[in-house]
């Protein structure tokens, strides 16, 4: 699987969706042999992002859009889910007894990276987020302190 595995669907904007999103990941990640690791963090990111998609205010019946993208055997994923409302997400940092607003900060916990951008349309948005696993990021390189010298 060294090839790019990539998959679009539409869901409905209702609480069902969230399961559904996730269902439709785990098959597709199971599809193309994804480790464990990363099909785990990758549910819960795309829940967070869906759940996002869901809540926000929207002209009429607009559906969410739903991007998977898989490259170099599951260790790298990328996730993106598009809704037609305005705003730009920000990662807030809700008080303990909050029941919510808690998403982006998990997203922006679990994932190698993410962020927004617009649709090519005009209308709404795209939030995206990378899971990897920790084999794909290489480590950084150290330098001894008797090499400096």
């Amino acid at each position: 699987m060294g090839e790019l595995c990539e998959v679009n669907f539409r869901l409905a904007r209702s609480r069902s969706s969230v399961p559904r999103a996730r269902a439709l990941l785990r098959a597709k990640l199971g599809e193309w042999r994804a480790g464990q690791e990363v099909v785990e963090t990758a549910e819960l990111v795309l829940s967070e992002l869906v759940t996002n998609a869901v809540r926000v205010a929207v002209p009429g019946d607009r559906m969410i859009g739903v991007r998977i993208e898989v490259r170099d055997q599951g260790a790298w994923l990328r996730l993106e889910v598009s809704d037609a409302g305005d705003g730009r997400p920000e990662v807030r940092w809700p008080g303990e007894l909050d029941t919510g607003g808690r998403g982006l900060l998990i997203v922006d916990a679990l994932a190698f990276c993410w962020g927004v951008k617009e649709r090519p349309a005009g209308i709404g948005k795209t939030i995206w987020a990378e899971v990897v696993t920790p084999a794909a990021v290489p480590a950084p390189t150290t330098v001894h302190p008797s090499v400096m010298s």
